[in-house]
C-alpha cells in the first residue's frame, strides 16, 4: 500500500513539473511563484474527486377524487327512497282505525300488496291506501304482514276516536250429518249466513264448548268427530266482537 502511494506521489510531482515547465514555454513573463501556484492548483483539481449532484423530481399525483385539505366537497349524495308497500301473509280485516273495536272496512286476502301511508306502532297497526274503503285508507294489523321500501319515513298517525260497537247479528245456521256405524264416527256439515258487518270472527260451539275459532266473514265448517250411539250432540254457531258475541239457535243431532 505504501508503494503505490510513493509512485502515486511521484506521478503527480512529475505532472507538475510538466506543467511548470510548459507554462514557462507559454508564458516566458510568469515568475516562478505564479508557475507554482498553477502547478499547485492543477495538482489540487487532479486530486479532487468530480462531484456529480442528481436531483431527482419527485411527481406529484393527485388523485381526479380528492378534495383538498380545507376545500368543501362539490358532490352531493341524494338518498334514493322507495314506496313503502305492506304485503298481507295471511287474510286480514282492514279497519277504521288501529284495533278490534274500529268497525271492519274491508277483508284482504293473502298476498295482497298495499302502500303505507301512517304507522301506529303502540298496536303495530299500519295505515294503507285502500280503494275498497269509503275514506280511501283503512288499517291493517301488522302481526300478518311484511313490510318493505322505505317504511321508515312513514309518519306516526293519531287514531280516530274510538266508536263503541254493539254486538255482532246472529248467523242464521243450515246443517247437514251422517253417521258411519263401522267406524264410529259422525259428521257435521255446518253453514251459516253472515249477518253481521262488524264481527271479529266465529266460533263452532259442540255440547256448549268451543271446538274452533274461524275469522270474520266465515261461513261454512265440516266437524268429524267419534259418536256414542243414541248420544245427542248439540251445535251453535257464535259470532264475536271486542264487545260482545252472540249465538245461533241450538241445532241438536244423533246417531
Amino acid at each position: 500500500m505504501k508503494n503505490h502511494k510513493n509512485i502515486f506521489i511521484a506521478c503527480i510531482v512529475l505532472i507538475a513539473s510538466t506543467l511548470a515547465c510548459n507554462l514557462q514555454n507559454v508564458n516566458p513573463q510568469a515568475s516562478a511563484p505564479e508557475i507554482q501556484t498553477a502547478a499547485a492548483l492543477t495538482v489540487q483539481a487532479i486530486l479532487t474527486p468530480t462531484i456529480t449532484a442528481t436531483v431527482q423530481q419527485q411527481a406529484e399525483v393527485v388523485s381526479a377524487t380528492s378534495t383538498p385539505a380545507g376545500t368543501a366537497s362539490s358532490n352531493t349524495i341524494t338518498p334514493t327512497y322507495s314506496v313503502p308497500m305492506l304485503t298481507l301473509r295471511e287474510q286480514t280485516n282492514c279497519r277504521a282505525g288501529p284495533g278490534q273495536s274500529y268497525e271492519i272496512l274491508f277483508t284482504y286476502l293473502k298476498g295482497v300488496r298495499l302502500e303505507i301511508v301512517g304507522y301506529y306502532p303502540q298496536e303495530n297497526y299500519w295505515l294503507v291506501k285502500s280503494n275498497d274503503s269509503p275514506t280511501g285508507t283503512c288499517w291493517l294489523w301488522g302481526e300478518y304482514a311484511d313490510v318493505s321500501g322505505s317504511y321508515w319515513v312513514v309518519s306516526s298517525v293519531t287514531p280516530p276516536a274510538t266508536a263503541t260497537l254493539p254486538p255482532p247479528t246472529a248467523p242464521a245456521v243450515k246443517w247437514e250429518f251422517s253417521c258411519d256405524y263401522v267406524v264410529g264416527q259422525m259428521e257435521v256439515s255446518l253453514t251459516w249466513t253472515d249477518n253481521a258487518a262488524n264481527e271479529t270472527g266465529y266460533r263452532v260451539i259442540r255440547n256448549n264448548e268451543s271446538i274452533i275459532e274461524l275469522p270474520a266473514d266465515s261461513t261454512a265448517y265440516k266437524d268429524i268427530f267419534a259418536f256414542v250411539a243414541n248420544e245427542k250432540v248439540l251445535y251453535q254457531i257464535e259470532v264475536y266482537n271486542i264487545t260482545g258475541s252472540t249465538r245461533s239457535a241450538v241445532i241438536s243431532v244423533t246417531c
